[in-house]
């Protein structure tokens, strides 16, 4: 909020989630939860930004044994109180992430990593590759910097573009598997403008063309 002094910039208020996540169920993230099940790795799972718990809500009802850190109070006992099984814990980045090395099958790193300054964004992945085991997978998502809406967010403090994301996951010890952007819409938000625009994003790999900074990687 203009004016607002906040702690660190990926803490958000109750009022701030609640105007971020108006009328969202868990079951908006089932399509998601079903696309990450089929990157990831079974096993123990770890949702790094998990704001009020939707995502881990939606993975914990789909049998996935998922734990959500979150650094904001407000996004934790909104969580618990919504659905008490779900396993969501007051963490703050920097700080180590709370599990030993090589404990944890998947992350997942949802619209997270642009709200962290720099060094802590590379503490959290350096940390990543610590807790996952090898073979572990990596799924980082977030919003492209060429996307002049998202840089205007102002907690949006540390935008990648796909190969700045990708460079920055690669010097944390991961292998780049997959880079599943979405494409811009430049050409407006038609269907067949924006098939148009994905097999142009496909063909080039120009950071220009993408909606976003996505990356899939493992732990080797």
């Amino acid at each position: 909020m203009q004016g607002e002094v906040r702690p660190t910039p990926n803490v958000h208020t109750a009022e701030e989630f609640e105007r971020a996540y108006a009328g969202r169920e868990p079951d908006y993230y089932q399509a998601m939860v079903e696309r990450f099940a089929s990157r990831g790795r079974p096993g123990k799972w770890l949702d790094v930004g998990a704001g009020i718990g939707l995502f881990t809500e939606c993975a914990r009802r789909n049998g996935i044994d998922v734990t959500g850190l979150e650094a904001s109070r407000d996004g934790v006992d909104i969580a618990r109180a919504r659905f008490p099984e779900a396993d969501v814990r007051l963490h703050v980045l920097p700080d180590p992430l709370p599990f030993a090395d090589g404990s944890i099958a998947t992350i997942v790193c949802h619209q997270t990593i642009e709200h962290l300054e720099g060094a802590t964004a590379r503490a959290m992945l350096a940390d990543c590759h610590r807790v996952l085991e090898h073979g572990g997978v990596l799924l980082v998502y977030s919003p492209c910097l060429y996307d002049p809406e998202q840089r205007a967010e102002a907690t949006h403090i540390n935008l990648y573009t796909p190969s700045s994301l990708a460079r920055e996951v690669e010097r944390s010890g991961f292998r780049v598997r997959r880079r599943p952007n979405a494409p811009s819409p430049l050409l407006g938000g038609s269907r067949p403008a924006m098939y148009l625009m994905l097999a142009a994003l496909k063909l080039t790999r120009s950071d220009r063309l993408s909606a976003t900074a996505n990356c899939v990687a493992v732990r080797p």
